[in-house]
Formats: structure tokens, sequence, C-alpha cells
């Protein structure tokens, strides 16, 4: 449960599902942990694919855009949905904006939605400079192990492919004006600090919306990468709760 493997997992275990994305330029190992707590105990079965171009290499990751990482999550939900009555989609960072664009378009498989610091297009000054400022080259720093615990370490790229930001960017601006489709019970778990999705996204989800149940937790003690973070088993709970909830 510990270790730090990237490859994607399935944990067998009831009908009701859940699907558990990870984030840009990152692998199921930012999201090992919190799926198998969860597996064990809710008693779900969870699986966390391996998003297109990611656990390679950026040279790899530069050969994708926004419609591979889509299909890889779209694929997994279907191949999640044959195994389970009821299905929930949850994920960090990136992975949450999928789960929220999979919940619009892909309505029929997803019952609930859950995000962990999904983006949705609202950016600061700073990176949106960054973002121009970035175009000369083909790569820019990586972005990843934003993590308050000095303990813990994400496994992730260390250099962006300028390309596929551009992709993210519509990726999420795109998800974001698609918020008032989204009529799903909804779990919002939000960093309070965050350096990388301004804490603004998480109640930009919660006004936008149409859904009539929401959650709403702040995250008071972690950074961008919370599910490696020390909110990580107050994640857990969360989204116990939220699978049983009415």
């Amino acid at each position: 449960m510990e270790n730090d493997s990237t490859a994607p997992f399935l944990l067998e275990g009831s009908r009701c599902g859940v699907l558990l994305l990870h984030g840009f330029t990152s692998t199921p190992q930012s999201v090992r942990y919190v799926g198998h707590r969860l597996h064990a105990l809710s008693g779900a079965t969870v699986m966390a694919p391996l998003l297109a171009g990611h656990g390679t290499t950026p040279e790899d990751f530069a050969q994708t855009g926004f419609r591979d990482w889509l299909k890889s999550a779209e694929d997994a939900l279907e191949a999640l949905s044959a195994r389970c009555t009821t299905v929930c989609v949850a994920g960090l960072s990136l992975g949450g904006t999928i789960a929220l664009n999979l919940s619009i378009r892909r309505g029929d498989l997803v019952d609930r939605v859950a995000t962990i610091n999904g983006s949705t297009g609202l950016y600061s000054p700073q990176q949106m400079k960054a973002f121009f400022d970035g175009c000369t080259g083909d790569f820019q720093p990586g972005i990843g192990s934003d993590i308050k615990n000095p303990g813990y370490k994400e496994t992730c790229y260390d250099r962006i492919p300028n390309a596929v930001t551009q992709e993210r960017y519509v990726l999420v601006t795109a998800t974001g004006q698609m918020l008032p489709l989204l009529d799903k019970p909804l779990l919002i778990l939000q960093s309070r600090t965050d350096h990388v999705v301004s804490p603004e996204n998480g109640k930009r989800i919660e006004g936008a919306v149409a859904s009539r149940s929401i959650t709403f937790c702040w995250l008071e003690n972690s950074y961008h990468v919370a599910t490696l973070d020390n909110d990580r088993d107050l994640i857990v709970q969360e989204l116990t709760n939220f699978l049983t909830a009415e």
C-alpha cells in the first residue's frame, strides 16, 4: 500500500466503483495511498489508470494531447462501469478536471463525482504570464511535488513540453465553461494553500454547477498534491462518506 509504484491498479471490491485519476505529468503513485485506503475502508472497487503520455518520458508526453488523456480516462470508466452498478469518478488536479468533464459528457456512466484541487481555468496573472514566457522553447520546468509534508514526494516529470501545456489549458478552460451542465452529487476537496492550482477553483466549481447535492471541504494542512500530504486520511474519510451519502 505504501509503495511508490507508478503502475495503474485495480482493487476488486463491491459493485460500487471508484475511478481515481492522477494529475498532469504525474502517475497513479500520487493516488495509490488514497486508493488502497479507500478500498480497505469502504470495500469499493477502485481503478486508477495511467493517462496517455504519462509514466514514461517528457518526449513521449509531448506526442499526446487532451483528447488522448480523456480517452484513457473514458476507456477506464467504461471498463469500471461494466463491473459495477454505481460509479464515482474522482481525481486530483487535472484528474479532478477530467472527473468533472466525464461527469458531464458521460453522465450515463457516472453517479457521483469528486474533485481534489481540480482546475477549471482560473489562473493567476503570474501563471498566465509564465504560460506565454515559456512558449519560446520546447520544455518548461516541472510543477510536481507541491507537498507540505517533507516526508513525501510525487513521482512526476521534471520537464513539461510546451505543447501539452497548451493542451491542458484548452481542457481545463473548456471544462470550466461546461460546469453549469453538471448535475451529479459532488464532493469538492480544496487545499487552502496551493501553489499549482488557485484555491479559487474550488469555490468556482461550487458556484457554477447545477448539482443539488454538494459537499465542500477545505484541506487546511496540505498543498496541491493533497493525496500524498498531511490531509490524505481526511480525503479517504470524506470519499468514504461521500460514497454512502444519500
